[in-house]
């Protein structure tokens, strides 16, 4: 964020005057402003971070200083500083000395001394999450039942309650009390249900995702399979519905994986032959073929089973015949014989017994098809290690929006982010700070530092930086609120539809205007869902324009559907987006479909389509 800034040089030879005639404010401004070069290299710009360090010691400024001497991450510069700041930023920095600690011993005293800290100040998750990673498990497990309680009794916040009866479960289960971990993971799921209906009934489907994902973590933890599959249906589903497609493939996978590790042959196998229905829509063939010879090979598995179980012959005749259908689906008839001789050999009556002989002989010439069989391939697969979000949500949670301890962990955690990440971040924690300890909670704060405030989280373009956002949002001054949609457009996530959902409700006509540009700014593929929905749900003609400008600059066959559509049967100002937006358009998806759809489009909107492909030098 360095436009409009004066040169480095200019800067830091200001600072140094100042400094020679004793002027630490005009220093202390002079040196912030350096510090707006993000790109500088990094040595000049820990030198310069050390210079307003040592400023903002000489005014009495500990937790700006420490915030500097944070970037650096010297330990050595820091320990003078922490007498002087509150517990969380005690807290804070000592769990960061633990984090980059080799010795074991030192590590546990210090996340030891960190969790003590964070308990002072109130924050009994970070003093949990500080004692796990001390391996103190009895004490973790003492926090997170006085945080359950908290939470269950409050009834507010049924995500969090949930999260933290995980929590109480997880650590009851690592002190050996197994009833007390069942008990807790009762409650847990309970809560995550509700909570998962809650987020879907107000259309917050990437919230109740979330639900889902935890789903499986307790399912995993507690080792029960029916939480674990709930959750994976329930992701896959929403998965789905947002057109995720590669995302929902690689769940089933997982979901597969997971039922045959735990035993469960038949709902592994039934899961592969949804998946297989599934690629086979999608048009990924091989995809589907290698899922179709995984539900074989699984059914056969039941059978094998089922014989050694003792159970009733007809279990694994059936299963068997599943076999037969998928086997036969993917052209491999020579497998279809070995199948049906397998079911010769069965206990059964000697009628079936005969007409499955008679089935295997008409197959014994027969050969398999080549078909390609295989997962989705590397370059369609997506990283899906997901998140401790039982950690790091009711991290958020208790933070409550405030900017200075979201920015405070991302300038904390260089192994994680980026030079310019954590530079953006800390100017925006030194900003947050004089933001939040302007006045006491209630009294008037200056519009334009807030604003500026706002516009310094757009920088740093992280996740953990929307709950700031979504709580300055909350802000009664229409003009902070203008600054905050205008700050969201840069955040390409599907949660900052939530606010910009709210914010084109907004009562104030300039914060509506500036969500609607918003929209138009977040064109990327998880967008289509909450784009869609914006455009189906809102009245106001400017709103369902930009939503289809938006749609437009989306490459994907849904959202290329959607805009076909739009081209036949909406209303002019609708169309009249649309054909603006897809002429300027440069993905092919709408291409591809607007040629093959052609000759079925009625009259008018077969001239519209031409128009389209005509100024994009495409031939109709």
């Amino acid at each position: 964020m360095t436009q409009g800034v004066r040169p480095l040089h200019e800067l830091r030879d200001e600072a140094r005057s100042a400094l020679a005639r004793s002027d630490l404010g005009r220093a202390r401004d002079a040196l912030f402003s350096a510090l707006q070069h993000t790109i500088a290299r990094e040595e000049d710009y820990v030198a310069m971070t050390d210079e307003l360090r040592d400023v903002l010691v000489r005014l009495g400024d500990h937790k700006s200083a420490l915030t500097v001497a944070w970037y650096a991450g010297s330990e050595v510069t820091q320990r003078p500083l922490i007498p002087h700041v509150p517990p969380i930023d005690r807290a804070r920095t000592v769990l960061a000395w633990a984090e980059r600690e080799q010795d074991p011993e030192r590590q546990k005293r210090l996340y030891a001394r960190a969790a003590d800290e964070y308990e002072a100040a109130g924050l009994v998750a970070q003093a949990a999450i500080a004692r796990e990673r001390g391996q103190d498990f009895a004490r973790a497990r003492a926090l997170w039942s006085r945080l359950a309680q908290l939470l269950s009794a409050s009834g507010a916040d049924l995500y969090a309650a949930g999260l933290a009866r995980f929590n109480l479960a997880r650590t009851s289960l690592r002190t050996g009390d197994a009833a007390a971990a069942r008990e807790a993971v009762f409650a847990s799921v309970h809560l995550l249900e509700e909570a998962a209906d809650r987020y879907e009934t107000i259309g917050q489907r990437e919230r109740a995702f979330d639900c889902y994902q935890v789903l499986i973590a307790v399912g995993r933890e507690s080792r029960a399979f029916e939480h674990v599959l709930e959750g994976y249906v329930n992701v896959i589903r929403i998965l789905r519905e947002d057109h995720l497609r590669y995302y929902a493939l690689q769940s089933y996978e997982e979901a597969v994986s997971a039922a045959e590790k735990q035993g469960e042959i038949s709902a592994a196998a039934t899961l592969a032959r949804e998946m297989a229905t599934y690629a086979r829509k999608e048009g990924l063939a091989a995809v589907a073929n290698f899922a179709v010879l995984a539900q074989a090979r699984l059914w056969q598995e039941v059978s094998a089973v089922s014989q050694k179980r003792a159970a009733p012959p007809e279990i694994a005749e059936n299963a068997l015949l599943a076999a037969v259908i998928a086997l036969g689906e993917a052209g491999q008839y020579s497998k279809v014989g070995g199948v049906y001789r397998a079911l010769t050999q069965l206990p059964l009556e000697e009628a079936r017994k005969k007409h499955y002989a008679r089935a295997a002989g008409r197959y014994v010439d027969a050969q398999d098809l080549p078909i390609d069989a295989s997962p989705l391939p590397a370059h369609l697969r997506h990283e899906l290690g997901f998140p401790d979000v039982w950690h790091i949500d009711l991290v958020e949670w208790e933070q409550a929006g405030s900017a200075s301890q979201a920015c405070g962990d991302i300038v904390l955690d260089p192994a994680q982010w980026s030079e310019v990440t954590r530079r953006r971040a800390m100017l925006a924690r030194l900003l947050s700070l004089q933001v939040e300890g302007a006045a006491p909670e209630g009294a008037p704060r200056a519009a334009q530092q807030i604003i500026s405030l706002a516009e310094q989280l757009a920088t740093v373009e992280l996740y953990t930086i929307l709950s700031p956002l979504e709580h300055l949002f909350r802000r009664p001054e229409p003009k902070i609120r203008v600054a905050v949609v205008r700050a969201l457009s840069r955040f390409l996530y599907k949660r900052t539809f939530i606010t910009l959902r709210d914010a084109l409700a907004d009562p104030d006509p300039t914060v509506v205007h500036e969500a609607a540009r918003a929209l138009e700014e977040l064109r990327f593929p998880h967008a289509f869902d909450p784009l869609a929905r914006i455009y189906r749900e809102s009245q106001a003609p400017a709103v369902r324009a930009s939503a289809v400008r938006a749609i437009a600059k989306i490459d994907t066959l849904e959202a290329a559907e959607m805009l076909l559509g739009i081209l036949q049967h909406e209303g002019s100002d609708e169309r009249a987006a649309a054909v603006d937006a897809l002429k300027r358009a440069r993905g092919m998806k709408f291409v591809d479909l607007a040629r093959g759809s052609l000759a079925e489009l009625p009259s008018s909107a077969q001239a519209v389509v031409r128009e389209i492909l005509q100024s994009r030098g495409v031939s109709a």
